[in-house]
């Protein structure tokens, strides 16, 4: 019976607080709009800095990737010659092409898997939706989902 008691009471304090306001002079109403604007405007400008710094930095980026992308190109051209090279840079796919050029085009695959059997190694290469079929190291076929 205490508990209950004691349990309506603190629920009537509580309910009467919660109803009390807190009143504050316009002064200090004005003094906290004052602030709320000048951080806002703070706010504002450093939103445009971080901005502009943004934009750089998607420059460098561009940059990059284009230097990355040559350098890429080059090694494929040094590797394999500029017909071939160029084929595997521009991500063709053709049946006879080995592993190794695939993964310098296209990158790792998703995952492999192998089967080895006495006619040979049978491998396939995933890459999103797409399925590569390679018999002994050298593409023989390939199917999208």
């Amino acid at each position: 019976m205490k508990k209950i008691l004691l349990i309506l009471f603190l629920l009537s304090l509580t309910s009467i607080f919660a109803q009390t306001e807190i009143k504050i002079s316009k002064e200090r109403f004005n003094f906290l709009i004052d602030s709320l604007t000048t951080r806002k405007t703070n706010l504002l400008a450093k939103k445009l800095i971080l901005k502009a710094q943004i934009d750089s930095l998607e420059k460098v980026i561009t940059g990059l990737d284009s230097k990355v992308k040559s350098a890429h190109i080059k090694k494929l051209y040094r590797k394999y010659g500029r017909k071939i090279g160029g084929r595997l840079a521009a991500g063709k796919i053709w049946k006879g092409m080995t592993e190794q050029m695939l993964k310098d085009s296209w990158g790792q695959p998703d995952r492999k898997t192998r089967n080895k059997k006495k006619w040979g190694l049978f491998t396939q290469w995933y890459y999103g939706t797409i399925t590569y079929y390679f018999k002994n190291g050298k593409l023989t076929d390939w199917k999208e989902k």
